[in-house]
């Protein structure tokens, strides 16, 4: 606490406050001030009355600020409702997102490992079948030239594992 010496209405004080040496002044000159003025006002008053009405009317300055105080306060109650309750949703909806993300990302590396598991099942189907496509060529007769080939005759093309596939429909009746 600092000792701070002020003149109220031309009398001297010695106060303790931790608030600074000017705002303490500013609040003596205040007061010195309004004491003057009720004593101005009122010329019959001795400084003794006029520092009583100087404290009535501080008190009642004061007493109206803390309903004005309360009324704002109480007016803007619903807002801070209103305010707490959005940002519990906005924690919540966070955490939902941040759930979401993981599974995505989970679902990202399982998209992942079965891309490559159909690659290596793709090589597994397609190694027996270069495999066969080697031996095949080693087997194969040599093919005459193009002037050896006879002019007019076609090779033809066989399905392998070709099947038609049978159509149905929703609309016609089964038949048994």
């Amino acid at each position: 606490m600092n000792k701070h010496t002020v003149f109220v209405a031309g009398k001297r004080f010695i106060l303790l406050s931790d608030d600074s040496e000017d705002y303490v002044k500013k609040l003596a000159e205040e007061v010195s001030d309004t004491i003057q003025k009720i004593g101005a006002e009122n010329p019959t008053l001795d400084r003794r009355s006029a520092a009583l009405l100087c404290a009535l009317d501080y008190a009642d300055d004061m007493n109206k600020e803390k309903l004005r105080n309360k009324s704002l306060s109480d007016r803007a109650q619903p807002f801070i409702n209103q305010a707490d309750k959005q940002a519990k949703q906005i924690r919540e909806l966070k955490e939902l997102l941040e759930k979401k993300d993981n599974e995505i990302e989970e679902l990202n590396k399982l998209v992942n490992d079965m891309k490559k598991e159909s690659a290596d099942e793709l090589k597994a189907l397609d190694a027996p079948e270069e495999a066969k496509a080697e031996t095949a060529e080693e087997e194969k007769p040599e093919e005459p030239s193009k002037a050896e080939k006879p002019v007019g005759r076609k090779k033809k093309k066989k399905n392998k594992g070709y099947k038609p596939m049978r159509q149905y429909s929703l609309f016609e009746d089964e038949k048994d």
